[in-house]
């Protein structure tokens, strides 16, 4: 990023107070103080980012070159004078500056003017990277395994996957993946004011199938320190630097949690077809509906499906008043020998029919046109009776 302070005088303690100030927030690649005299030239040739004015000490000299620069600045202007002349203000924003900042009270408004700046920026630039949370409805849901292994199928068809484990103090994804983080989310949310995509980066753990793991903080001291406003910066970075980025979430009411959801593509309830875990899909549904989060984005899996004495599809789909997308078939074997040699069972065993399901998840989301639509009950019917198929 480059700024330029435009300055009577480049001696003027003023215009060192905002380099210092700017450098320190902004991290600027180049940062030019230029004296009006060279102002139209050096503007030209730099195309500033930002660009800022000091109207001290001669306000008139300062509004006549703000009304020369302003359509050649690249970004936004910002004025910086005196809060008490009120016409002084007016004539500033006339001449084109998008901010005007009390030079007696300049740290606070910086600040304020750069978080706004900020926020315009990210709104204008979506990044394109897409997310996938998945939300267990009861203990051993299995919504961590089926994580690790989605991240997974995306890493081998995308070259890679971000995988963030947003369970503080819980999370075990890590192991699953059998790798030992040195930093986690509670780094990331400790600097959420300066953080940027080399620290990002920097926090994430590589896995030899292309997954790049965030793990949680798991130390108690460190789980206060994450935060709505880091996760949501750290999101946004993970979504503009991969395609895809699989979160394993662990409630739908926190705010940080929250943050999430309401980002994602899609969002995989994971739950077992017992009664226990059909009541609280059933107030994950509800919350997730009073949270304004779309109907539209939630996929019903069932994991572990085939096991004795479970609930009909009919009934599960009755009670909770969705009907089911996915099935995961139980393969205790194959998913507990990969979970304990920390290894996703899509690359341990990828012709069991569980690894060839989570395939079929994967294919189903990422590329709806290529799979045909298919009843949950015609998949029950099939040979293979236990295939997981998309239900539109």
């Amino acid at each position: 990023m480059q700024v330029a302070v435009l300055i009577q005088n480049i001696s003027q303690p003023l215009g060192l107070q905002l380099r210092e100030m700017l450098q320190a927030r902004l991290h600027c690649a180049e940062l030019k103080l230029i004296a009006f005299d060279q102002a139209e030239e050096s503007l030209v040739c730099s195309q500033a980012n930002i660009v800022v004015v000091v109207l001290s000490p001669v306000p008139e000299r300062a509004l006549n070159l703000l009304r020369k620069i302003r359509f050649q600045a690249a970004g936004p202007v910002l004025a910086v004078g005196q809060a008490s002349d009120s016409k002084l203000i007016l004539c500033a924003l006339h001449e084109g500056a998008d901010h005007y900042l009390d030079e007696a009270d300049l740290e606070t408004q910086l600040d304020s003017v750069l978080r706004r700046l900020q926020t315009k920026e990210e709104a204008a630039r979506q990044p394109a990277g897409q997310v996938i949370g998945l939300l267990g409805a009861s203990g051993g849901s299995g919504a961590s395994t089926l994580a690790v292994n989605l991240a997974g199928v995306l890493a081998r068809e995308l070259g890679r996957c971000a995988l963030l484990d947003l369970k503080p103090g819980v999370g075990d994804l890590a192991a699953l993946l059998d790798i030992k983080p040195t930093h986690n989310l509670a780094d990331l949310c400790l600097n959420s004011a300066r953080m940027d995509r080399a620290m990002f980066e920097s926090a994430l753990v590589p896995h030899a199938s292309g997954i790049h793991l965030l793990a949680p903080p798991l130390m108690y001291e460190d789980i206060r320190l994450v935060t709505a406003q880091g996760v949501n910066k750290t999101l946004y970075l993970a979504r503009d630097t991969f395609r895809f980025t699989v979160v394993d979430l662990e409630d739908c009411y926190h705010e940080e949690q929250l943050v999430v959801l309401r980002q994602t593509a899609f969002i995989l309830l994971v739950l077992r077809l017992d009664f226990t875990s059909l009541r609280s899909a059933k107030r994950i549904l509800a919350n997730l509906e009073q949270a304004g989060i779309s109907d539209e984005r939630v996929r019903l899996v069932i994991n572990r499906y085939g096991q004795a004495k479970e609930l009909p599809l009919s009934q599960a789909e009755e009670a909770l008043g969705h009907k089911i997308a996915f099935l995961v078939p139980d393969d205790p074997k194959s998913i507990n020998a990969a979970n304990n040699a920390g290894e996703p069972a899509v690359f341990r065993t990828p012709t069991a029919k569980v690894a060839q399901s989570i395939v079929q998840i994967v294919n189903t989301l990422i590329n709806p046109d290529s799979v045909k639509p298919s009843s949950v009950r015609q998949a029950v019917k099939s040979i293979n009776g236990w295939l997981a198929v998309f239900h539109g």
